[in-house]
């Protein structure tokens, strides 16, 4: 599975999160508010922020909601690219879902370091094609999606994209998406299948479909983003506000610790407790010289400090042997004091 890089953050197995706040169209089609989401979201931990760019005569019919919508809360190309500008002064990566052509023409203008597809863009070939020959990497997103049309969009990005990389995310495009639907089993399958990295898109309300998805192995994960979840709009109702965005990204990194190495061994921290914590030979009552040791008089003991007595397998070896000396009651077991 290739790992791949936006900007300074590598993508992929073993690697930290890869945590997108997906601001969309919740700024409102208001440029001072999508400059106060990136800042949260750089406060948040996010590691990228993300827009939704869509000319709205290009890419809706007029009699569909998202026509009206995306004409209300489009912004400018002046604004995109001063936001732009202002996310890497806060050292926040800052991209797009790509919706037509003459949205592509900004990605290019701007020179965006990676584009992302929408499950309602997957099987829109054309577009990916193009996208893919800016050679940036690509996010695609799978609601709705069956294999083979999955299949067939890494194939068009990986064909045209120099090996840039190309990352898919596990998606239910339900709004809100109810838990029954979410199918986070998936994402093993998904990894064994495309062999690429593989993360989550939520559109759950809450955060556990987002930080169990990273115990299910995501390793991006796209979370919804509002200032207000009172704000009118389809996606602010099931976004994380900054407080619920600073909480999913702090257990994130917590997971991520509890996850861990897969070897199965003590962590080296453990090590220096086995001494302690351990059973080991002690007598268990005073023991006369030539006295034979019985289960009367020891015991598999924790001793209060570290010992070098006679660890639980030579339990039964000394059991019929006689003491070649003088022991006291708590005193370790070991064989210079056994005949």
């Amino acid at each position: 599975m290739k790992n791949f890089k936006i900007q300074n953050k590598l993508i992929g197995e073993n690697r930290p999160t890869f945590v997108i706040s997906e601001i969309g169209i919740n700024h409102n089609g208001s440029a001072e508010q999508c400059a106060q989401m990136i800042l949260r979201s750089k406060k948040a931990g996010a590691d990228a922020v993300k827009l939704q760019i869509s000319n709205p005569e290009e890419s809706y019919h007029k009699k569909t909601s998202s026509y009206a919508v995306f004409k209300k809360n489009s912004l400018s190309s002046t604004q995109i690219e001063k936001l732009k500008n202002y996310a890497q002064s806060q050292k926040i990566i800052f991209f797009a879902t790509v919706g037509d052509f003459k949205s592509l023409e900004l990605i290019k203008k701007f020179k965006f370091p990676a584009a992302k597809i929408s499950s309602g863009l997957i099987t829109n070939e054309p577009l990916i094609k193009e996208i893919s020959k800016l050679k940036i990497p690509i996010i695609i997103s799978t609601g709705m999606s069956f294999k083979k049309e999955i299949k067939k969009a890494i194939f068009i990005s990986k064909k045209n994209n120099n090996n840039a990389g190309v990352a898919i995310l596990k998606c239910t495009s339900l709004y809100p998406a109810p838990h029954d639907t979410i199918n986070l089993n998936a994402i093993e399958n998904f990894k064994k299948y495309f062999k690429i990295p593989v993360g989550y898109s939520d559109h759950t309300i809450g955060s556990l479909a987002c930080l169990s998805a990273v115990n299910f192995g995501a390793t991006i994960i796209e979370k919804h983003f509002t200032l207000d979840k009172k704000q009118k709009g389809l996606d602010h109702k099931l976004s994380a506000d900054p407080a619920e965005l600073k909480d999913i990204i702090s257990n994130i990194r917590k997971i991520e610790k509890l996850k861990g190495s897969s070897l199965i061994k003590p962590h080296k921290l453990e090590i220096k407790q086995r001494g302690k914590m351990h059973r080991r030979i002690f007598a268990s009552s005073d023991i006369s010289p030539n006295e034979t040791f019985t289960l009367k008089n020891i015991a598999l003991k924790r001793g209060h400090k570290t010992t070098k007595a006679l660890e639980p397998k030579y339990f039964k070896n000394v059991l019929g042997k006689k003491a070649k000396k003088k022991i006291k009651n708590d005193e370790e077991i070991i064989k210079n004091k056994i005949k």
